[in-house]
């Protein structure tokens, strides 16, 4: 990882010169002193020479790519054509980012409160408030009201929408339960699961979220206990900010805006490809602005989830890294700085961290869509709220009592647990989801208005998506890593290939080599390495040295990086998001394009993760609030999970529980199987390029450096 350095020291310089020059007095009193003007705030960069363990370019982004709204209503049909690009989805309303933010802009020149001032966004910026706001703007029969509460410290909304048909029973008038939630782009990654069609809900602010690229965002109607509930994690968060300003500092000035978050919890890999690790617990931990997205955010304005990390680094409690996700071989666009490393341990492949902040009752009580009661109790933290009595402990048939979930609405609600009501007439089931945003960044995740808790925790997905052969790291022994540092003849600029990686281009072994040294292990056959030939990643070699090609990583060994520029210390899998927009030119086959079934033949269509069964619990949201027949409903899937030993059931892609099949897709939240014909990196889930295997080559060039 580059150790890099904050530049302060131009201003620094300029604010001594000016004290000097004013404060220092003279001998002669009659002298005239002229002042120094105040020093130009100079805006921060992002990325690589501003802040430590920070790799990355300077990044300035903005959204310019339409996107679609919606509106109450949205189908799987409708993000399929969304993400997949396969045509315009019929629920959608068109959001163009110019046009929105010419209207914005122009209102808030003129000052006719149709948009609003963002604390801590830049105008051009787009937040789901200014979504909400243009819809308000142009879909005929919508009209949004908004109106800034200071307890909350937010703005609160209501609805008036004439759906424009002959039935006006469901058309609504100054509604203040509409809220947000939002999909994420899957582009061409059509293995997640447990997500439909109605996103993940919102309980962060409209005007603190940022849209993302191309990602879906919904605006409905939720019931109002979901609202009570919101609003009360609102007001949570509102009152902590007030404490955090009032709190005595520990670490940083009066004079610097801080937050305070009382608990942090990170723990780091602790073996790759193993999940666990030694936790590190840090308590009220105040943050500070460090202005990492001067191209997102106003200068000192904002205080994300990263800036907390970066306190943190700053404090010297802890150490996180990051490194920087442009545009992914799936096709999604990121630019985001995503964390890649806790005191050293650093993520690999689909072994990575994951990130929460929020408050701690909630996210205790929503931790996940409401789930059958056998499959709650057997969760760490069930998600209960409303449902605490009635049903049965299973986890010990000696307890006689009933206070655990049964399925059914609790008729009172419980004070111990925040609930302030379980009206079943105002509470809807389906509403209940996670206090915890899944798909957000650190470096867009807002916490002027913090929680009480903030976790960073490492999880593999080996066994969810890749297989585990494809668990490739630099010094795993699969394949040889060697260290450009330590070459017996390195090349220097002088040499005519120099910056070029690609050796082969002007040389041939029998070329470079006359004298005879040519060995089986110098050089390689280019045949694509397939993961699942054998179980492990390897080379070919051959018997005729003139079938052998140039494997520049390995001339690397005699002859140096050849004028590669060190690299950020990412030991596996680089290609995972160094496939689009950060493609390195003169590399030959890294950037090769193949299809799967170049690669796989007849066996296309069931590998890479192509599987037709799906082994995991059984997350099926379930009403049971409106009658009994939900209850029998519930009654019949908690007896089939619980008569599985293991909790599990098989999602049959195949069975008449799937729903109809849609564009390969056969199941809610599973959006369907890879095409034979996808265009795939050579380096990747489903092979490894044996000319450059990553990550091999790529550490051997691109090695970490303290510089």
């Amino acid at each position: 990882m580059m150790k890099l350095k904050l530049k302060k020291a131009s201003v620094l310089a300029t604010m001594l010169a000016a004290l000097m020059a004013t404060g220092c007095g003279s001998d002669n009193d009659t002298e005239t002193v002229t002042p120094t003007p105040d020093p130009e705030v100079v805006e921060p960069e992002t990325g690589t020479g501003v802040f430590e363990h920070v790799w990355g370019p300077d990044i300035k982004w903005q959204l310019e790519n339409p996107f679609y709204a919606y509106l109450d209503v949205v189908t799987r049909d409708d993000m399929l054509k969304q993400f997949q690009k396969t045509g315009t989805p019929e629920n959608g309303f068109k959001v163009d980012p110019a046009d929105l933010r010419e209207r914005k802009l122009a209102s808030l020149a003129a000052g006719d409160g149709k948009y609003i001032e963002n604390e801590a966004y830049k105008d051009h910026q787009i937040t789901f408030a200014d979504v909400l706001l243009y819809l308000n703007d142009t879909v005929d029969g919508f009209t949004v009201d908004h109106e800034f509460n200071e307890e909350l410290n937010a703005y609160q909304w209501k609805v008036t929408y004439d759906y424009g048909t002959a039935d006006k029973s469901d058309d609504v008038t100054l509604d203040p339960n509409w809220y947000g939630s939002y999909m994420i782009d899957f582009a061409e990654f059509r293995r997640e699961k447990f997500y439909d069609a109605q996103g993940e809900a919102l309980y962060l602010r409209l005007e603190d979220v940022l849209v993302e690229n191309n990602s879906g965002v919904l605006f409905k109607q939720f019931s109002p206990a979901m609202t009570e509930r919101r609003e009360q994690i609102q007001l949570d968060q509102a009152e902590r900010r007030i404490a955090s300003l009032e709190a005595e500092r520990k670490f940083y000035s009066e004079d610097t805006p801080v937050i305070r978050v009382p608990s942090v919890m990170l723990i780091p890999i602790e073996e790759f490809g193993v999940a666990g690790g030694t936790p590190i617990f840090l308590t009220d931990v105040e943050a500070r602005s460090h202005n990492l997205r001067p191209d997102i955010y106003k200068q000192d304005q904002a205080i994300t989830m990263a800036d907390v990390l970066l306190s943190i680094n700053e404090q010297e409690l802890a150490q996180v890294g990051f490194s920087f996700w442009g545009t992914l071989e799936s096709g999604v666009e990121l630019n985001h700085f995503v964390i890649n490393e806790i005191n050293g341990k650093r993520k690999g492949g689909a072994h990575g961290y994951v990130i929460n902040t929020g408050v701690t009752w909630a996210m205790d009580d929503f931790n996940a869509k409401y789930l059958v009661p056998g499959l709650a109790v057997h969760s760490a933290t069930p998600g209960t709220y409303c449902d605490r009595l009635g049903g049965v402990n299973y986890l010990d048939p000696s307890d006689n009592s009933t206070d655990y979930p049964d399925g059914k609405l609790d008729t009172a609600p419980n004070a111990e647990y925040n609930e302030l009501s379980c009206d079943p007439e105002t509470t809807a089931v389906e509403d209940w989801f996670i206090d915890q945003e899944f798909h957000l960044f650190s470096d867009v995740w807002l916490m002027n208005n913090p929680g009480d808790s903030l976790t960073v925790v490492n999880f593999h997905m080996y066994g969810y998506y890749p297989e585990p052969q494809s668990k490739r790291v630099a010094g795993d022994g699969l394949w040889p890593v060697y260290d450009a540092r330590n070459a017996k003849y390195p090349l220097d600029e002088d040499h005519f290939g120099w910056g070029i990686a690609n050796c082969g281009n002007c040389h041939s072994l029998q070329g470079i080599h006359s004298e005879g040294d040519i060995a089986p292990d110098l050089g390689v056959n280019p045949k694509l390495v397939d993961i699942y030939d054998t179980g492990k990643v390897q080379s070919y070699p051959v018997e005729d040295p003139s079938e052998l090609v140039i494997a520049p990583y390995q001339c690397a060994e005699c002859h140096g990086g050849n004028g590669a520029p060190a690299g950020h210390g990412e030991f596996a899998r680089c290609y995972w998001c160094h496939a689009e927009d950060f493609v390195p030119e003169n590399h030959g086959s890294v950037s090769k394009y193949v299809t799967r079934a170049d690669v796989y033949g007849d066996q296309a269509s069931v590998s890479g993760g192509n599987q037709p069964n799906l082994y995991q619990r059984a997350y099926r949201s379930l009403s049971v609030n409106a009658g009994e027949e939900n209850r029998d409903a519930v009654v019949e899937l908690e007896n089939e999970i619980n008569n599985d030993g293991n909790f599990k059931y098989v999602i049959d892609m195949t069975s008449d529980r799937a729903l109809p099949a849609n564009e390969n897709v056969n199941w809610e939240g599973y959006w369907g199987l890879y095409s034979d014909d996808m265009k795939i990196r050579t380096n990747n889930d489903w092979m490894t390029d044996p000319t450059y295997p990553d990550p091999y080559a790529c550490v051997t060039c691109h090695y970490e450096t303290e510089e």
